[in-house]
């Protein structure tokens, strides 16, 4: 069974995982994360290899909120300007690993101090 989707741009792949409960087949989770290309070599990472992951909480919720929730994460999430001002307001996620942040930063030139004549 197919458990992890894949969506490619230019620089980024957005991941989308269905991890299965161990002890309850009934319960599950739902991890997504973005891969940023130029922190990394991977064609197809596991949600876990992210630089910016987090979990959809899927408890008793409908299918179709569920569902809606995962796009906009995944709409607010989409590209690296996106992720630039996430990361100037301190709205990533918690799971963002350092390197993707540095990254962030250097890439935003709101964020480079401006030399002084």
């Amino acid at each position: 069974m197919k458990t992890n989707w894949r969506k490619t741009t230019d620089d980024l792949i957005l991941v989308l995982n269905i991890q299965g409960f161990q002890w309850s087949k009934e319960v599950f989770y739902i991890n997504v994360g973005v891969y940023i290309k130029a922190l990394g070599e991977a064609q197809n990472p596991p949600e876990y290899s992210c630089h910016v992951r987090s979990r959809i909480n899927e408890r008793d919720k409908p299918c179709l909120s569920l569902c809606n929730e995962i796009l906009e994460w995944f709409e607010k999430h989409d590209s690296t300007q996106k992720l630039k001002s996430l990361n100037s307001e301190n709205g990533l996620p918690v799971i963002t690993i350092v390197d993707a942040k540095n990254y962030l930063d250097e890439a935003d030139p709101s964020n480079q101090e401006q030399e002084s004549p």
